[in-house]
C-alpha cells in the first residue's frame, strides 16, 4: 500500500513537472517562431484560457498579453502575404486621414509597395539564374523560370509576367524606376470593386506622384476586367467618359436622355458616353476577359467621380434605396411590400448574396443582351463609337504602326476633348524619338514589353501638389533657374499592365524587346486651357525631323561643327521615318 501511494506520489509530481516544462517551453529563447510575434501572442492567449479562472481574470491576462505582444502580434496575423493586398488596404487607411494628409499617405504606401516589387524582382532574378546553372535540359530550363514567376510576382490583374526585356545597364544620370514619377506600376491602381467575377481598378491621381502632372490631375483612369459570360451592373457616373477596349469581345449598351445605343465591341473600339448615361456590358467570350480603359473627365469635382448604381444589394447598393417610402410609393405607384421585395426584402438580398457589381450570365441571356448591338463603323460617321484600330494608320513602316484619333474629327472625342492613340511597334523595334506640342499622353501597355526612354528636366523634389503649393515662390524660381538646361534620361522598363505618362514637349522613345512585339495605347489630354486641335508631334529623329530644316548658319552656331557634319547625321536614314529597327543598326556596326 505504502509502495502504491508512493508511485502515486512519483507520478503526479512527473507530470506536474513536464506540464511546467512544457508551459515554460513556449517563450524559450531559441525555439523555433520565438521571433514571430503573432505565434508568442496566440500561445499568451492560450496559457490565459488554461491557467485563469474566471472571466475577469482571463480578460485581464489577455489585456497583458495584448500589452506584450497584441499590437506587433496581430499587425502580422492580419496582414496578407500578398503585396497588393498590402497596398489596397494602406490605401484604404490613407482615404480615412484628412484630405489634405491623403498624398502623402498614398505617397508612402506607393513607395513601400514599390521597395517589395523590387525585393520580388530581384528574387526572380537570383531564381532564375540559379535554373540556367543547374538546369541543362530547354524544356526543364523554361518550366523552371517560369516557375520562379509564379512564386515572386502574382499579380491578380496581369496575370503571369510576361519575359522581362533584355537586361539594359543603367547608366549615370538615368532615374531609377522606383523614383520615377512617370511610371506608375500596377500597385499604383485602386481596386474599388474585386470580385469573384471581376475587378474595378481605379489609377490613383496624376498629381500625387508629381505636380508637374497637375495639368491633367482632372482627369481619371480606370481599369474595367470583366471575366467570360459576365454582365455588368447598369450605373451612370458624373464623369464624361470614353471606354477603349483593349482585350476581349462583348456588348455596350447606354441610354442617354434621347435614345438607346447598343455596340458590339472588340479591341480597339473607342466608345464616348456622356456623363450621366446609364451604361452596362457583357462578356461576350467564353474564355477571355473583356479588358477596357475607361478615361473620366468629372463633372463635379476635377479628379473625383461616383458611380450611381439603380439596382444592386450591399456592394454596390441601388441608390433608390436612399429614398424614403413617402416618396417611392406615389414616385412608383406600388405598395411598399413589393418595393421592399425589389429593393430591401429579405428575398431579395437572400438572391443577390454574395454578388457585386460583375454578374455570372448563362449564355442565353448573353445573346439576347447583344442582339440589337451593331458594330462601330470604320470611320468617324457613328455617333458615340468607332473602331480606332480600323483607320489609316497615321504612321506605318515594315517595323510599326502607329493610329491617332483626334477631336477634330471624331465627334466622340470632342466632349471630353481627348486624343486616343494605339501603338504596335514590332519586336526589336524602335518609335523614333518625339515629343508633342501641346498633349499630354497616357500610356497603357496592353501587349509584350520594352522600355521607354524620355528626357525630363531636372525636376524639383517628388512631391504632391499640395506639399508644392506650401512651397515658397521664390524657392521654386530659384530652384527652376538653377536647373535650366539640365536634362536626365528616364528609362522604364514597360510591361503589360503599366502607366507611362509623357508630359507635354518631353522628348521620348519606346522600344520594344528583341523577342515580343509591344503593343500600347494611350490618352492625349489636355489643358482644359489648350486647343487640341493645334496639337503637334515633332520628330527629332527620322527621316522627317526639324533639324533638317534649320538654316545652315543656325545648325554650325547651335552644334559647333560644319552645317555638313549636321546633315550628314539627320539626313543619314534617308529610307526611314518614325520606326527604325535596332537589328539594322547593330548589323553596321
Amino acid at each position: 500500500m505504502v509502495r502504491n501511494k508512493s508511485a502515486c506520489v512519483v507520478l503526479l509530481f512527473s507530470l506536474f513537472l513536464s506540464f511546467g516544462l512544457l508551459c515554460s517551453a513556449k517563450d524559450f529563447p531559441g525555439r523555433r517562431g520565438d521571433d514571430d510575434p503573432s505565434k508568442r501572442y496566440e500561445d499568451c492567449r492560450r496559457r490565459c484560457e488554461w491557467d485563469t479562472r474566471g472571466q475577469k481574470e482571463q480578460q485581464q491576462c489577455e489585456e497583458s498579453c495584448k500589452s506584450q505582444y497584441g499590437e506587433k502580434g496581430q499587425q502580422q496575423r492580419h496582414r496578407p502575404e500578398d503585396p497588393q493586398r498590402r497596398y489596397e488596404e494602406c490605401q484604404q487607411e490613407c482615404r480615412q486621414q484628412e484630405e489634405r494628409q491623403q498624398p502623402q499617405c498614398q505617397q508612402r504606401c506607393l513607395k513601400r509597395f514599390e521597395q517589395e516589387q523590387q525585393q520580388s524582382q530581384r528574387q526572380v532574378q537570383e531564381c532564375q539564374q540559379h535554373c540556367h546553372q543547374q538546369e541543362q535540359r530547354p524544356e526543364k530550363k523554361q518550366q523552371c523560370v517560369r516557375e520562379c514567376r509564379e512564386k515572386y510576382q502574382e499579380n491578380p490583374w496581369r496575370g503571369e509576367r510576361e519575359e522581362e526585356a533584355e537586361e539594359e545597364e543603367t547608366e549615370e544620370g538615368e532615374q531609377e524606376q522606383s523614383h520615377n514619377p512617370f511610371h506608375f506600376h500596377r500597385g499604383s491602381f485602386q481596386s474599388r470593386f474585386r470580385e469573384e467575377h471581376g475587378n474595378f481598378w481605379v489609377l490613383q491621381r496624376f498629381a500625387s506622384r508629381h505636380p508637374i502632372l497637375r495639368g491633367i490631375n482632372e482627369f481619371r483612369l480606370s481599369i474595367l476586367e470583366a471575366n467570360p459570360n459576365t454582365f455588368v451592373l447598369p450605373h451612370h457616373c458624373d464623369a464624361e467618359k470614353i471606354y477603349l477596349v483593349t482585350n476581349g469581345r462583348g456588348t455596350l449598351t447606354f441610354l442617354t436622355h434621347e435614345n438607346k445605343e447598343s455596340y458590339n465591341i472588340v479591341a480597339g473600339v473607342v466608345v464616348g458616353v456622356p456623363a450621366g448615361s446609364t451604361v452596362y456590358l457583357a462578356n461576350q467570350d467564353n474564355k477571355e476577359k473583356l479588358i477596357i480603359a475607361v478615361l473620366h473627365r468629372p463633372v463635379n469635382n476635377p479628379g473625383q467621380f461616383e458611380e450611381f448604381f439603380p439596382a444592386g444589394s450591399q456592394r454596390p447598393q441601388s441608390y433608390l434605396r436612399a429614398f424614403s417610402r413617402e416618396i417611392l410609393e406615389p414616385a412608383f405607384n406600388t405598395r411598399s411590400e413589393q418595393l421592399d421585395e425589389l429593393f430591401g426584402g429579405r428575398q431579395s438580398r437572400r438572391r443577390q448574396q454574395g454578388q457585386g457589381m460583375f454578374r455570372k450570365a448563362s449564355q442565353e441571356q448573353i445573346r439576347a443582351l447583344s442582339q440589337e448591338a451593331t458594330s462601330p463603323r470604320e470611320k468617324s460617321g457613328e455617333r458615340f463609337a468607332f473602331n480606332l484600330l480600323s483607320q489609316t494608320p497615321r504612321y506605318s513602316n515594315q517595323n510599326g504602326r502607329f493610329f491617332e484619333a483626334c477631336p477634330r474629327e471624331f465627334r466622340q472625342l470632342r466632349d471630353i476633348n481627348v486624343t486616343v492613340s494605339a501603338l504596335q511597334l514590332n519586336q526589336g523595334s524602335i518609335f523614333v524619338p518625339h515629343y508633342n506640342s501641346k498633349a499630354t499622353f497616357v500610356i497603357l501597355v496592353t501587349e509584350g514589353n520594352g522600355y521607354a526612354e524620355m528626357v525630363s528636366p531636372h525636376l524639383p523634389r517628388q512631391s504632391s501638389y499640395e506639399e508644392e503649393e506650401e512651397e515658397e515662390e521664390q524657392e521654386k524660381e530659384q530652384e527652376e533657374e538653377r536647373r535650366s538646361g539640365q536634362y536626365r534620361k528616364i528609362r522604364s522598363r514597360l510591361s503589360r499592365g503599366d502607366i507611362f505618362v509623357v508630359p507635354a514637349n518631353f522628348p521620348v522613345t519606346f522600344v520594344a524587346s528583341q523577342n515580343q512585339n509591344l503593343r500600347m495605347t494611350g490618352f492625349g489630354l489636355y489643358n482644359q486651357n489648350i486647343n487640341p486641335d493645334h496639337n503637334q508631334r515633332i520628330f527629332v529623329a527620322g527621316k522627317i525631323n526639324h533639324v533638317r530644316q534649320w538654316d545652315n548658319q543656325a545648325k554650325e552656331l547651335a552644334f559647333g561643327v560644319s552645317s555638313r557634319l549636321v546633315d550628314e547625321i539627320f539626313n543619314n536614314n534617308p529610307q526611314e521615318s518614325y520606326f527604325v529597327s535596332r537589328q539594322r543598326q547593330r548589323a553596321s556596326e
